[in-house]
């Protein structure tokens, strides 16, 4: 009896452990191709207030999602305001209310395909507020900043926790 027993118990833990490899595998899957569909080029704006309050209900779809790493742990407000004029500041709100091995995130702005920069790194807590200079930090040339540009956040293992896009003015 206790053979039986034994066997359909390594059975048990084998298919535990397989499906627990499989959605590991399939969550990683998940992670980079969130990752690939944020060093795309901008494309639309969820446009906002300087409150932080979406206008006339455009969104972009694709505008400040969570990586499915950080989902249900992570909440991001959209930029404000979005489209941002060259003389404003621009703010991204980041919730992180149940992340305590997060200790900085890390901010990027992609102009295009080939130039991906680094704007900041800001200390982790429970809320952080991401402020930005459209001409000092986003714009490549501050003599024509105006156009589309996505700001990327990464957590301190690299990892994108979300992407948006915004406008200059």
């Amino acid at each position: 009896m206790s053979g039986v027993f034994n066997h359909h118990l390594y059975s048990f833990f084998f298919v535990f452990l397989f499906i627990f490899f499989v959605s590991g595998c399939s969550q990683n899957e998940d992670q980079r191709k969130f990752e690939q569909e944020a060093f795309q080029l901008p494309d639309g704006i969820t446009q906002t207030n300087g409150r932080g309050e979406i206008v006339n209900d455009n969104v972009d779809p694709d505008d400040w999602r969570i990586a499915p790493f950080f989902q249900g742990l992570v909440i991001v407000d959209p930029a404000f305001p979005n489209p941002v004029m060259t003389n404003q500041q621009l703010a991204i709100r980041v919730h992180l209310p149940f992340i305590e091995n997060i200790t900085h995130l890390d901010v990027y702005v992609l102009r295009n395909l080939n130039d991906y920069q680094f704007l900041r790194r800001q200390t982790a807590m429970t809320l952080v507020d991401i402020i930005l200079d459209p001409l000092d930090d986003i714009a490549q040339f501050s003599e024509n900043p105006l156009g589309l540009y996505r700001i990327i956040i990464f957590d301190n293992n690299d990892n994108v926790i979300t992407y948006g896009d915004i406008e200059i003015e």
